[in-house]
């Protein structure tokens, strides 16, 4: 084998010189990303950094179509390639035709960050049903749809990964007054991370939440001094997520599926 490929390369030499160029090897096609929510904030920002890093990125957006196409004419001026989609990620219906469109615009899809999740600071003896209802919709119910339309492609990819972004106290069982639906919602999607990563390993998928602490830009914060409460003393920052996030996407992290990653500097553990 080592002679016949000196060989090869020996004729490649000499074509060379000849002004005779030997056939390319084709060119596979760049991996498909789907973003939900991500035309705003750290949506955009993943959309942005996964197009730069050569994905056809999906950019999946419910009322901010402005803000997604702005943001697909940026990623096409940067040579990134993708398109924008709307749809509701809490309704069966639209999520469905999402695929489709996916599916017939692309015939592939290697990654899903589930990134969409309403949040909601409110205690609950005021929190309405339909508010209630509504969070754990979007936080919870959205994971499972978008999860389970991806699959069939994600198997087709074989190496297929799936993100949600969490909530650092996701893991823990406790109670946490003024943000109970967000925080049951979180902890529901953690689980069916879980499950999901369990289901699929045998196909190649893997399954994994990224969980900030407090963002920098969250309107809401415990306090406004982060070292007050966060160990490391600052608010985590969208360049912490893509970080972890860059880890999870490479084949260095091929086994590593079901895990809790919690980005929130020491807070929340």
């Amino acid at each position: 084998m080592a002679v016949a490929g000196r060989k090869r390369g020996l004729r490649h030499a000499v074509s060379r010189r000849r002004g005779i160029m030997p056939p390319s090897e084709p060119v596979p096609p760049a991996p498909v990303a789907l973003v939900t929510g991500g035309a705003r904030k750290l949506g955009a920002s993943i959309s942005r950094h996964l197009a730069a890093a050569g994905y056809r990125v999906v950019i999946n957006f419910r009322n901010s179509r402005v803000q997604a196409e702005t943001l697909l004419e940026s990623i096409r001026a940067k040579g990134g390639a993708g398109m924008v989609v709307r749809a509701d990620v809490t309704r069966p219906a639209d999520v469905a035709r999402m695929f489709r469109r996916l599916s017939r615009t692309y015939g592939r899809l290697d990654v899903v960050v589930n990134n969409v999740g309403d949040y909601l600071e409110k205690p609950l003896h005021r929190c309405s049903h339909a508010e209630f209802d509504s969070v754990v919709r979007s936080n919870l119910h959205s994971v499972f749809l978008c999860t389970q339309g991806a699959i069939a492609l994600l198997r087709k990819s074989g190496s297929g990964r799936i993100i949600v972004i969490g909530f650092a106290p996701a893991g823990r069982i406790s109670a946490f007054p003024t943000r109970t639906a967000y925080h049951l919602a979180k902890t529901g999607a953690l689980l069916l991370t879980k499950a999901v990563a369990a289901e699929e390993a045998r196909h190649g998928i893997t399954a994994n939440m990224i969980s900030p602490g407090t963002l920098f830009n969250s309107v809401k914060k415990p306090a406004k001094n982060p070292a007050d409460y966060i160990p490391a003393g600052r608010f985590c920052r969208f360049k912490d997520i893509l970080g972890m996030l860059d880890y999870l996407l490479s084949a260095e992290a091929s086994y590593v599926t079901g895990g809790h990653f919690m980005v929130s500097g020491g807070y929340a553990l």
